[in-house]
């Protein structure tokens, strides 16, 4: 169960259930199209978005693969196989709904067929959580109540490709996740909705922290969520300027990410996202 929160900022307290109460009686079923990527982390955000307001419509797309690049670090090869065989043990465990299960694939958005498949959706709302594709200006301007991106950094200091990697590598006592709006084309960039922030975990996995993220992350989402249903508007604030863009690491970044004794992926990742045992 998501741990509502009344604001949407770091310092933002829990709602009390009175105020609960008052919302989700005004609350609206939105119909949702779920943007995302067919890799452990994304499945578990989004299976936790959908949990956290199950009276909503929910329909989801994957991404699709990338085209493969000669030049690809063999550790981020050994990774997607460890992650691919921990999404399946999550599909097997019953853990996931029909929208995940039924998710077809969007990898051109904004091709004529793309923006055809989303006007006939007619969403109130998209919420994207590491869907590899960037959306412009007709695909973002169909939903009515905009576009919402998860994306797993603190931002504008860490935009762009595998930002709990970079932050890992350059030591940073803490991780972060941020909630803002896409509003254009610029990747990363939209006004900020809420931002949390949780310890770094440097005895345990990239993935492992990745994953630790969308706990506290999907607050935000549901919170957000929550508001619009309700008609109120998510209070969000410009970026500040500054912060950097990173791409995806070469060969010479994870050396330098191993040499600090850190690894990529273990397998044993699937503890942070099970149920804990009492």
């Amino acid at each position: 169960m998501l741990r509502f929160v009344a604001d949407f900022n770091e310092r933002a307290g829990t709602i009390g259930s009175h105020a609960i109460f008052q919302d989700r009686r005004r609350e609206v079923p939105l119909n949702i199209v779920l943007l995302g990527h067919d890799d452990l982390p994304s499945l578990y955000a989004l299976q936790r978005v959908i949990e956290a307001a199950p009276q909503h419509g929910y329909t989801a797309f994957f991404s699709g693969d990338l085209p493969a690049s000669r030049g690809t670090p063999e550790a981020l090869r050994e990774l997607a196989e460890v992650d691919a065989r921990l999404c399946e043990r999550l599909r097997q465990s019953g853990r996931l709904g029909k929208p995940l299960l039924d998710a077809a694939t969007l990898p051109q958005p904004n091709s004529a067929r793309g923006l055809e498949t989303l006007e006939r959706l007619a969403p109130d709302l998209v919420i994207s959580i590491r869907y590899r594709r960037i959306l412009r200006d007709e695909a973002i301007a169909i939903p009515r109540l905009g576009v919402l991106n998860l994306h797993s950094g603190v931002l504008p200091d860490y935009k762009g490709v595998m930002a709990t990697f970079w932050a890992m590598l350059h030591g940073e006592p803490t991780i972060g996740a941020t909630l803002h709006r896409i509003i254009d084309s610029g990747i990363d960039t939209g006004p900020v909705i809420g931002l949390c922030r949780i310890p770094a975990a440097y005895g345990t996995s990239y993935l492992a922290n990745v994953l630790r993220l969308y706990g506290p992350g999907c607050e935000l989402v549901a919170a957000a969520l929550q508001a619009l249903a309700a008609g109120r508007e998510p209070a969000a604030t410009p970026q500040e300027s500054g912060g950097r863009y990173f791409s995806t690491p070469r060969a010479t970044d994870i050396e330098a990410f191993m040499e600090r004794g850190l690894v990529l992926a273990n397998g044993l990742e699937m503890a942070e996202i099970e149920p804990r045992k009492t």
